[in-house]
């Protein structure tokens, strides 16, 4: 309490009101004065608001930390399957979603894509999305018999209906075949791989047989010639069988005939099976001359016309014509290379000739083979062409490259030699050998992804009125060729043809369509998958603009 003068003055305070007493000698007065309150209630509210504010951004960065821990930031799905936005999360939320639109993205091709995921109104995050195939290969086995004496066959003649997303790269035996073992019933593992190195292992069952019985021949028997060799058939009435083979070779040799003179002569017919057992049978064919320039009628049987009357009788007889071309080109390609027998042609021959002389001789060089099969074709109204072997010493080979379910492929009928089993729709992969080297860039693009190929013209309008050739048979009027000399050893060519890039090989719906190759097919290296550039990290568009579709990033830079 202090003094002062005639006055004293003192103070008495409390938690909850302030008193202030002022005291003087005559009188004593107390005041009252009131607690500052507001400015006490907005510190408060101040704190509080500050302090939420702090909980609430604490929530927010711990959210948002959750969200990247249950966030996966690099996932892998295999080809073929579905992109779920529940593979990016350990726990989904309920409303993730693609911020990238992957509608588009084809998961059946192998690639690296940059997405982006996100849910609620903060969560946004990039991704990585890598589709890779693991899958191997699948294939059907081909049950095998086989004869101690023939050519062995190829892994690729053991197995079918082979498939695989990404493509097939290679076929091959797992070990060498058995060849020295004896006979009896074996497996043999065929692996199948695929572009990305994914193997399986397909078992084949195999029979060897150890054959030594010849085929019997039936049905041989005397012919008369009037001196045209091109008028006897020597096959009418005449049969082959074998105890195992199906279709032996059968040809005949009239090498002693003198069709120029009158006599009697020897021909040889001898019958070849699959294991190399041969039997020979003779008979003999009585050459008359004609008198006073008539013809005496031979009596070896057969077709008579001009090559495409004979032509079109046998398509017709035979039941040629089938509910695909693939069927059609088959039944062809079966006649031609059943019913002709190699024999090599001195001089030149015409296309008519050429065909002719299969047709009513039954036999002839390869060129003869080939003649044949074009003017079935051509009756069949199936596009082909003449493919010819490419070789520096002049000996020549050629077959036909015929058009099949809208790609060309190789038809080669010849029967001779190693290709006892002739060759019908092959790739350029399954006729790759020394006696089919050709220049590829002659010719259209072949089945298989061939890399040398001509390049289909651009057509141009036809100003004035020209016929149009008939589509039912667009090769019609073949042009006369001077027929090939073949050799019974073809040159090696000093060019092969580059081996073309493994694609995608589909199942297929008819099994007429699966290629038949009796040549080995070379061991392939394993392709690398081509990359395509980087693209920018895909980034969330407003909702009136459509979402980019990414592109793949080469798994390389990843």
């Amino acid at each position: 309490m202090k003094h002062h003068s005639n006055q004293e003055q003192f103070e008495l305070t409390s938690p909850k009101t302030r008193n202030v007493v002022i005291a003087d000698l005559d009188n004593i007065e107390v005041m009252h004065t009131k607690p500052k309150k507001k400015k006490k209630l907005g510190a408060v509210i101040a704190a509080v608001v500050i302090c939420a504010a702090l909980i609430l951004a604490g929530a927010a960065v711990a959210f948002l930390y959750s969200g990247k821990d249950n966030l996966k930031r690099d996932v892998v799905i295999e080809a073929g399957s579905e992109i779920k936005i529940e593979d990016f999360f350990t726990t989904c939320p309920a409303d993730a979603k693609f911020l990238t639109d992957v509608s588009a993205i084809d998961t059946k091709t192998p690639a690296v894509y940059m997405l982006k995921v996100g849910y609620g109104e903060f969560f946004a995050e990039n991704v990585t999305l890598r589709i890779e195939d693991h899958t191997a290969p699948t294939g059907v086995a081909i049950p095998q018999t086989q004869f101690t004496q023939a050519k062995w066959p190829e892994a690729t003649d053991c197995v079918t209906e082979l498939y695989d997303l990404s493509g097939i790269a290679s076929v091959n035996f797992k070990d060498e075949l058995p060849k020295n073992s004896g006979t009896g019933d074996f497996n043999v593992i065929v692996l199948v791989s695929d572009i990305y190195s994914n193997v399986a292992e397909i078992s084949v069952p195999f029979s060897v047989i150890d054959d030594h019985t010849a085929p019997v021949i039936t049905g041989i028997k005397p012919l008369e010639s009037d001196g045209d060799p091109d008028g006897l058939d020597f096959y009418v009435g005449v049969s082959v069988t074998d105890d195992y083979d199906k279709d032996p070779l059968i040809r005949v040799d009239d090498s002693k005939v003198d069709y120029s003179k009158n006599g009697v002569y020897e021909i040889i017919y001898k019958a070849i099976d699959v294991s190399g057992n041969i039997c020979y049978e003779t008979t003999t064919v009585t050459v008359t001359l004609p008198k006073d320039g008539a013809k005496k009628k031979n009596t070896g049987g057969g077709y008579s016309g001009t090559a495409k009357e004979i032509a079109n009788k046998i398509f017709k007889d035979y039941g040629m014509k089938k509910g695909t071309d693939v069927a059609t080109a088959r039944a062809i390609f079966d006649y031609v290379h059943n019913n002709i027998w190699y024999q090599r042609i001195r001089g030149t021959q015409t296309y008519e000739g050429a065909a002719y002389r299969g047709f009513t001789r039954h036999s002839g060089d390869c060129y003869v083979y080939y003649a044949c099969m074009k003017m079935l074709l051509d009756i069949a109204g199936i596009p082909n062409m003449k493919i010819q072997r490419k070789a520096s010493s002049g000996s020549l080979h050629m077959w036909n490259l015929v058009k099949l379910n809208g790609a060309w492929y190789h038809c080669d009928a010849t029967r001779y030699g190693y290709h006892l089993q002739g060759w019908f729709m092959c790739t350029d992969k399954q006729i790759n050998d020394k006696y089919h080297r050709y220049d590829g860039y002659q010719y259209p693009e072949r089945a298989g992804g061939s890399k040398e190929f001509k390049p289909s013209d651009t057509p141009t309008p036809i100003p004035t009125a020209t016929p149009t050739p008939d589509p039912n048979n667009p090769t019609s009027t073949p042009t006369p060729t001077a027929g090939p000399t073949p050799t019974t050893d073809p040159a090696k060519p000093t060019n092969a043809p580059a081996t073309p890039t493994p694609t995608t090989v589909q199942k297929p719906d008819d099994p007429t369509t699966t290629p038949v190759p009796a040549t080995p097919t070379p061991a392939e290296d394993k392709p690398t998958p081509t990359p395509t550039p980087v693209p920018a990290t895909a980034t969330p568009k407003p909702t009136a603009t459509p979402k980019p579709t990414p592109t793949p990033v080469p798994s390389g830079e990843e």
